[in-house]
């Protein structure tokens, strides 16, 4: 789930595999909720008001631990799929992975959206067998907390697999509808449509626990989760509308190219200390011939780089490497996604190089 601007108020709890894992500060709040109510449910079996609250505070830890499994499987899968994984949040609604960039694929949209959801039913199983373990063994408190944690993360994993932005069964539709034509612009407006209507539902299903049942605590909460994610849903929607009406010359950023005579050498001595950009366009007097990628350039062997011309290993220029100046935002971010590179260049009406997209 990517959830990322509406989060404020942040500190970083721990990093894991460079990653830093940050909590908002409401989370503390539901912490200690979810450990009252936890609580109050085993004190008495316990016998002991100090005791439930410490297991409920210890039971409430490991389940957010659990949510942090959820988030970081999201988080190991993406940089398999050459994602760079920006941050880990846990919130007081769960937790989201923000990411530097979307999937380029529908196969890695997949991939990435369906581990979290796949890790917390993994745990809900060991949770479950743990606490069938502890019942067999006399040990009723230990048995009541491993069987509320393997319910938490069952509901985790089912309520995730909704399908409706943001969440993960969301971006499961999201990459069905991608794989099956649509493109990823298109499919995120439906999915946020979606998660809309989803939000709507839960939003109406806590007002009807109140009502009907005078469950304050449950329906209050679902409620607040109805109101989260229509607003998140909302949010997706506007930002997809509103890319519609910018144009690539509005963001583009001036070039910094490299002539094809130029040897690798002259490039890595001269013109990368001052532009150090994973995309380079290759041309002469703004007459574009190719895309230069740095990671490939790094591969090469630096005895080489004297004899080696950047026209010996650019990428030559095709239809899928350029847009115009008038092209959308949107365009602009499927062409830079699907051609392979990352980027785009931008040429005005005469065909010369004005710009440089990245998506």
């Amino acid at each position: 789930m990517e959830l990322v601007g509406r989060l404020s108020q942040k500190f970083v709890l721990m990093h894991v595999s460079g990653i830093p894992v940050r909590a908002d500060v409401r989370w503390l709040a539901v912490l200690l909720v979810i450990s009252g109510v936890i609580a109050g449910g085993i004190a008495p079996i316990t016998g002991s008001l100090a005791v439930a609250i410490a297991l409920g505070l210890s039971a409430t830890l490991v389940f957010f631990v659990s949510i942090f499994i959820h988030e970081f499987s999201h988080a190991a899968v993406a940089r398999m799929e050459g994602l760079r994984v920006v941050e880990i949040v846990l919130h007081p609604f769960g937790g989201l992975t923000r990411f530097a960039s979307e999937p380029d694929s529908p196969r890695a949209e997949f991939r990435v959206a369906i581990a979290g959801p796949a890790a917390s039913f993994v745990l809900a199983v060991v949770f479950g067998a743990a606490a069938a373990a502890a019942e067999a063994a006399g040990l009723n408190v230990l048995s009541r907390l491993m069987l509320t944690l393997a319910i938490g993360n069952l509901l985790v994993a089912a309520f995730n697999m909704f399908p409706g932005y943001p969440l993960d069964g969301g971006r499961v539709l999201r990459a069905y509808l991608w794989r099956t034509g649509r493109n990823l612009t298109d499919a995120t407006i439906l999915t946020g449509r979606s998660g809309q209507w989803i939000a709507a539902a839960l939003i109406a299903f806590g007002i009807l626990l109140v009502i009907a049942r005078q469950d304050l605590f449950t329906g209050l909460w679902a409620v607040i989760v109805g109101i989260f994610l229509y607003d998140a849903a909302g949010s997706i929607i506007r930002e997809m509308n509103s890319a519609s009406q910018v144009r690539v010359q509005d963001v583009m950023k001036l070039p910094a190219a490299v002539e094809p005579e130029r040897t690798i050498h002259e490039l890595v001595e001269n013109i990368l200390p001052m532009n150090r950009q994973p995309v380079i366009p290759v041309a002469r007097d703004k007459q574009l011939f190719g895309m230069l990628l740095l990671a490939e350039i790094r591969e090469l062997d630096p005895k080489a780089w004297h004899s080696t011309k950047v026209a010996d290993v650019m990428r030559p220029v095709t239809a899928e490497h350029f847009v115009d100046l008038e092209t959308t935002l949107i365009e602009a971010r499927e062409a830079a996604r699907t051609n392979g590179i990352g980027a785009v260049c931008v040429l005005n009406a005469e065909g010369k190089l004005v710009g440089v997209f990245r998506g």
